[in-house]
């Protein structure tokens, strides 16, 4: 037979435990505590925060260095499309080979001038901008408001970069119907190709457009 609940007894078993582990916290906060110096607190303080920030800092760093390319996250990336085999084919051992996946997601004739025109100005990426001797990864000749050289190219941080903004500069171009070769000689020439020779404008279309009919 079970034994019954007394309520009342348990309440009062209750209150005198609590009033004893309150009586004990008492005792341990009345008691005199000899403190270190201030200097040595501080001292300790600060070993723990940069052993706690340096080992935090390593651990960023480390999933830093183990993710995958930049390339994998922005596009999606799952190997090689036919269009970036093909633009690696026709650029092997030239710098602009690892911008390849990149160009190889933008549309067909953007993807086009971003080869095309990187051939004529600095065959593909072999004389190109740099900035403390580091690579600018502008292969265009493009000249924009972002982190310039003396000359005044766009040093880009990255291939990603590079392409996004020049491959959107292309893409603004010919959503203006400066879509053939002829007509984005404007790369080179600006407003007018009168400061240029007859000869120099007719080649960098001949050679724009050599390339551009590849794709």
């Amino acid at each position: 037979m079970s034994k019954k609940i007394n309520l009342l007894e348990l309440s009062v078993q209750a209150r005198q435990l609590i009033g004893r582990r309150f009586k004990r916290i008492k005792k341990i906060l009345n008691r005199k505590v000899n403190l270190p110096p201030l200097e040595d607190v501080l001292f300790i303080f600060l070993f723990l925060f940069s052993a706690t920030f340096g080992a935090l800092l390593f651990g960023i760093g480390e999933k830093i260095k183990n993710e995958k390319p930049a390339v994998m996250i922005s596009y999606n990336y799952v190997g090689p499309n036919k269009m970036e085999k093909k633009i690696e084919t026709m650029v092997a051992d030239h710098p602009i080979e690892k911008m390849a996946p990149y160009i190889s997601y933008q549309k067909k004739d953007v993807a086009a001038y971003l080869v095309a025109i990187a051939k004529k100005e600095s065959n593909w990426g072999k004389f190109s901008p740099q900035k403390d001797g580091e690579t600018c990864y502008n292969y265009w000749g493009y000249r924009g408001t972002y982190n310039q050289t003396r000359s005044g190219y766009s040093c880009f941080d990255s291939p990603e970069q590079a392409v996004e903004v020049v491959g959107e500069r292309i893409s603004e171009l010919i959503d203006q119907d400066i879509d053939t070769p002829e007509e984005m000689v404007v790369w080179k020439c600006g407003h007018a190709c009168s400061s240029h020779s007859a000869y120099s404008v007719a080649k960098w279309i001949q050679d724009v457009d050599l390339y551009y009919r590849k794709f």
